[in-house]
């Protein structure tokens, strides 16, 4: 019997995650809203360029460094990466993992560019 494909994967994992459009995050940043958004990019493209305020957490290292970077599992958490794919897969292993307020970012960074959203340069913001 075959195991699910990443069609199927993504499908669930985007039926069972939050969604937060860009509008609404950047709302939620402009109103110093307690918001964590995870970059699950690869980290050479989140040093290019990235979200304010972004944490730098590439997807393969999701399950493994989470409880350091986000102990608290209540946290308001906004995954994104450069569409939907990783970031849906992303908030989706989080809630397994407990953290049940984790979403992901509509259109990931893309769509925030898109929408003309600011970004910011370097590893600054990166807490790893």
């Amino acid at each position: 019997m075959r195991g699910k494909t990443l069609d199927q994967l993504l499908a669930e994992a985007k039926a069972q995650i939050g969604h937060t459009s860009a509008e609404t995050l950047k709302t939620a940043i402009n109103n110093n809203e307690p918001v964590i958004i995870l970059d699950v990019r690869d980290k050479e493209l989140y040093e290019t360029e990235h979200l304010p305020g972004a944490i730098s957490l590439p997807r393969a290292a999701i399950e493994l460094e989470i409880d350091e970077i986000v102990p608290d599992q209540d946290a308001h958490i906004v995954a994104h990466c450069g569409g939907n794919t990783r970031g849906s897969l992303s908030a989706h292993t989080l809630q397994i993992m407990g953290y049940k307020n984790a979403s992901v970012l509509t259109g990931g960074f893309r769509g925030w560019k898109a929408a003309g959203l600011p970004t910011e340069k370097g590893d600054d913001t990166d807490q790893q």
